[in-house]
């Protein structure tokens, strides 16, 4: 008689099946993030992405200028605090924080590329340990 109970229990959970468990809603990609626009305008774009590299600036037309897929503009002057940005400041941020991997700032295109780890267009242009790389850092947690 138990051994009857113990089938006719198992078989009973298995007709009425398990609960759904809601777990919510899928995570961010870890590599999706809006890092602080105040610092891009402030550190980022004039002392790395706007800076001059023995005559080259990442947003040359023959770099990341207009009709690349990148493509970057040299900007009017911009005041702190001007959010929302105008739209060549938007298109410079929105290239740039596209580049960003959030959770290991060292490892984002945006550096790996002008450090030379991987084949870069524009050659290397900045050192590993250059301040660049401090910025970018810096970058994820600053406004």
């Amino acid at each position: 008689m138990g051994v009857c109970l113990v089938l006719l229990a198992a078989a009973l959970g298995a007709a009425l099946g398990c609960e759904t468990v809601d777990l919510g809603a899928p995570p961010a990609d870890v590599n999706v993030c809006m890092p602080g626009p105040q610092w891009f305008i402030d550190q980022v774009w004039p002392n790395f992405l706007g800076a001059d590299y023995g005559g080259k600036h990442c947003y040359d037309s023959t770099c990341h200028g207009p009709g690349s897929t990148t493509a970057m503009t040299l900007t009017n002057p911009i005041e702190a605090g001007t959010i929302p940005f105008p739209t060549d400041w938007q298109n410079n941020y929105t290239q740039a924080s596209q580049r960003m991997n959030c959770s290991d700032p060292s490892d984002s295109t945006l550096l790996i590329l002008p450090e030379g780890r991987q084949v870069h267009g524009g050659g290397m242009l900045i050192m590993d340990t250059g301040p660049e790389a401090t910025l970018v850092e810096q970058w994820v947690t600053m406004p």
